[in-house]
């Protein structure tokens, strides 16, 4: 385990014990002269790093540790977005700051007037016992497989926002950032020529140092990574997920081994790594999810780099979120667009009807999907396509939840509402984008997969330069009037990778595989579903036995939706919140 956990306040022994109760793990601390704030540095290295003189210190974490500056009093300002921060002044006063990438910092002051700040939610359950569960928010968690900020997964555990710094005064305050250009061309050649040298610069940059470099490579985006660091003239080697099943694996590995002139390794899955890890997942990771084999799938990949020796990890993730480039986003768009032409007492008659147990019962996640489509129809237009559709909502919460269900803080809706304030400038497409982001799956794999293994990740397409660039370039240069909802999209990236070379055709035109392709849901349903149900046992309510069953018992349905819709070939994202959910729910190991 990596990362940092910080107390301040009038309880001195509290710290003292609370860092004695995380032996097994490799601790680096210090305390202020006035004893009031100690700082735990877990396992160091690039990812966390502990720096000090006389009377101040100052401890970053994050996949830019290593490249940070800042003095405690201007915590992180003009430092990387990838990193979190703690430090305390001359006087002993806490500091705080989060950045704006894939590290998190959570808050949870005690009655007794202390503070504490830690990465992870499992050493803050370990220094802090008794952390009981948030369901004030479960019927959201359960309906989008993320709970809104600031809120976390644990009573009087908040999120710190993120870009922001808690000074010494107890004020806070808005990290400064370093700022980059937007692209402001509308010449399709001049922003092909601005936008590669805007990716060549990124990388280079997050190379820093570094001249050696694992890739997860999945598809083009990776791919592209990838040769572009073969271009500046690094040592790359290639990892890639690999099942029993082929049709899971991803296609043309070879062909771009063979052109970039690389090292390969397979990365071999089964279902018991996705056992062993679900069962652990609260302690790795600090959310639930939908999809939680595509965080374990990341993990146990790391794992591997790491023992290879590697420190550094580069993937493509945000490339399709930022060049609006995922298919099933922008099926959903045209989706909600199509469903608006149906008359509201027709949609309701049909919703009515799917919400029946025995059609939910025949078609499972086809019946749960349709309904949440429709419904979406009779929202305000930017709410309805602004989030992907619900998981469980009330009528499978009703089928599933046994006792009375807890007090909510709010209703969905008035959080959908908020999620989507200030938005309506945004078309169906990019609302769309938008929404799918907000689930934080991406970092919170990210996240999880640096705090267990020690080794950095990087993204060109989750750097600021490149994400501000590129949010300025005109839409239809990302996806054409005259493209179908199911292209790849991304159009203009395409182009400058033609344009430069940088990478064979066979790569480019491939088509799109989901990042989470994963045989999981036939896992489910045979070789994990005894340890699915006793991991739910471990759930915050009483539930319906039968029901469940139901959801992993096989359906003509969801099997052609499987095979024929899906991109992921994927639809028992129920049964993976379900069982990532009640891991957050067991006693700290």
């Amino acid at each position: 385990m990596h990362g940092l956990i910080a107390h301040s306040g009038p309880e001195v022994s509290t710290a003292r014990a609370a860092l004695a109760a995380l032996s097994g793990h490799r601790i680096d601390s210090v305390t202020s002269t006035n004893e009031r704030t100690t700082i735990a540095v877990i396992g160091q290295g690039d990812v966390a790093t502990l720096r000090r003189d006389a009377n101040r210190a100052v401890a970053y974490y994050g996949s830019a540790a290593s490249r940070c500056s800042s003095s405690v009093e201007q915590l992180l300002d003009g430092d990387p977005d990838d990193v979190v921060a703690v430090g305390f002044d001359s006087n002993g006063h806490l500091v705080a700051a989060a950045g704006r990438g894939s590290h998190r910092l959570f808050v949870h002051r005690t009655q007794d007037g202390g503070t504490w700040v830690s990465t992870s939610l499992y050493l803050l359950r370990r220094a802090v016992p008794g952390l009981a569960l948030d369901r004030s928010y479960e019927d959201f968690l359960l309906g989008f497989g993320f709970v809104p900020d600031p809120h976390s997964m644990y009573r009087a555990v908040e999120v710190f926002k993120a870009g922001t710094r808690l000074a010494a005064t107890g004020d806070t305050e808005t990290v400064s950032a370093i700022t980059y250009p937007a692209n402001m061309s509308t010449n399709r050649d001049d922003i092909i020529t601005a936008l590669h040298a805007s990716l060549v610069d990124t990388i280079s940059e997050q190379a820093a140092s570094h001249r050696r470099h694992a890739v997860l490579l999945g598809g083009f985006d990776s791919a592209l990574v990838a040769a572009i660091l073969v271009g500046l003239g690094h040592e790359v080697e290639t990892y890639t997920f690999r099942f029993a099943d082929p049709t899971y694996v991803q296609r043309n590995v070879d062909a771009l081994v063979r052109h970039l002139g690389i090292t390969h390794h397979w990365v071999d899955f089964d279902s018991s790594v996705i056992a062993s890890n679900l069962h652990r997942f609260a302690g790795t990771f600090t959310q639930p999810g939908s999809q939680p084999h595509y965080q374990i799938h990341t993990l146990h990949a790391a794992r591997q780099i790491a023992a290879d020796g590697h420190t550094q990890i580069f993937t493509g993730d945000g490339c399709d979120a930022i060049f609006l480039g995922y298919p099933t986003v922008s099926r959903r768009a045209a989706i909600s667009a199509a469903t608006k032409r149906m008359p509201s007492s027709l949609t309701r008659l049909a919703i009515g009807a799917l919400s029946s147990a025995p059609i939910e019962r025949r078609l499972g996640h086809v019946a749960r999907m349709a309904r949440g489509t429709l419904r979406n129809r009779l929202l305000d237009d930017t709410v309805g396509a602004h989030l992907p559709t619900q998981v469980f909502d009330a009528a499978a919460l009703a089928r599933l939840r046994t006792d009375a269900a807890p007090a909510q803080a709010e209703n969905v809706l008035a959080i959908r509402t908020r999620l989507a304030t200030g938005l309506d400038h945004l078309n169906r497409t990019q609302l769309a984008f938008n929404g799918n982001g907000l689930n934080g799956q991406s970092k919170v794999k990210v996240d999880g997969a640096v705090a267990a293994t020690g080794v950095a990740q990087a993204s060109p397409f989750m750097h600021s330069r490149l994400r501000t660039f590129v949010s300025g370039i005109p839409f239809e240069f990302l996806r054409s009037s005259g493209s179908s909802a199911s292209s790849a999209g991304k159009e203009i990236l395409v182009d400058t990778v033609r344009r430069h070379g940088l990478l064979p055709d066979v790569i480019i035109d491939q088509p799109k595989q989901s990042p989470s392709d994963s045989p999981v849901d036939g896992w489910y349903m045979h070789e994990l579903r005894d340890q699915i149900l006793d991991q739910l046992t471990d759930l915050p309510f009483a539930w319906n036995r039968r029901y469940v069953e139901g959801l992993l018992a096989p359906k003509a349905a969801e099997s052609w939706y499987r095979n024929k819709v899906s991109l992921s070939h994927h639809t028992m994202q129920v049964i993976g919140l379900l069982a990532s959910y009640a891991a957050f729910n067991r006693s700290v190991e």
